[in-house]
């Protein structure tokens, strides 16, 4: 009988590498056992779909499934180098109930460092259950638990282990006023910028170019109504008042579209 306060976790994999479209796990044929799968990639991307929508899964990030959900995983259609990864199965209703939790709270791929405490906890957790040894079944589950905790904390506290796209979206909002690159804003994210601009445009609907300028003419717009149109470039980060009339008077694709707010 199932000890409903315990976790398990009877499989892990430290180090696995994949390099075709054929490698596709399609979660709600694997069977009727409910458990949680936590892939974590060491290099390369990987590619999560759930609920009609798919994310990449780069380098220091998490996707979490839940079998037999309609969700799926694997390499992607666009791959260029090899998927390397490590992952560790959880089971028992506890880690269910916990994860579901938590994927609904924080989303379905999440960022953790390799090099970060809770990184470092969650390597050896995968390290104990790919060893195959006798495990203490209380200490496991208490483990995996306090992981779990410290990864919710990393992922609320102030100074936040942030996605990529929040981190990118937070420079965009509070340093608007400066000559920001979009080379600036992928290393921020910890990313290259050709990763950081397919993933930020994949999840905000524009790329980040656009996204910073749609703040700049929306709070340009805004000081217009008070401010001579030097000042506002200034402001703005417009180099000069012939770029905020070319800015203002250029209608961007997609969500950029939308009316200024008030």
């Amino acid at each position: 009988m199932e000890n409903s306060s315990l976790i398990s976790c009877p499989f892990a994999e430290i180090s696995e590498r994949r390099n075709s479209r054929r490698y596709h796990w399609q979660n709600d044929t694997r069977g009727d056992d409910s458990f949680v799968i936590l892939q974590w990639t060491i290099s390369g991307e990987g590619a999560f779909t759930w609920k009609q929508q798919t994310w990449p899964v780069p380098p220091d990030h998490i996707l979490i499934a839940l079998p037999p959900e309609v969700s799926s995983y694997g390499y992607p259609a666009d791959g260029r180098e090899p998927w390397h990864f490590s992952w560790i199965n959880w089971y028992g209703s506890l880690a269910l109930r916990l994860l579901r939790d938590f994927r609904d709270q924080f989303g379905p791929v999440l960022p953790l460092k390799r090099e970060s405490r809770e990184g470092i906890a969650f390597a050896q957790l995968i390290r104990t259950a790919a060893s195959r040894k006798n495990q203490d079944a209380y200490q496991m589950s208490a483990d995996c638990y306090q992981f779990l905790m410290d990864w919710s904390r990393l992922l609320q506290s102030p100074n936040r282990q942030l996605n990529p796209v929040a981190i990118a979206k937070r420079i965009c909002e509070t340093r608007f006023q400066e000559p920001i690159g979009i080379k600036e804003l992928a290393a921020q994210a910890g990313l290259t910028r050709e990763h950081f601009t397919r993933i930020f445009t994949h999840e905000t609907g524009v790329p980040p170019a656009h996204y910073l300028r749609k703040i700049r003419v929306r709070t340009a717009r805004k000081m217009l109504k008070f401010s001579p149109r030097n000042e506002v470039a200034l402001r703005c980060g417009f180099p000069s008042v012939r770029a905020l009339n070319r800015a203002l008077a250029t209608r961007s694709p997609g969500r950029l579209d939308e009316p200024p707010g008030d």
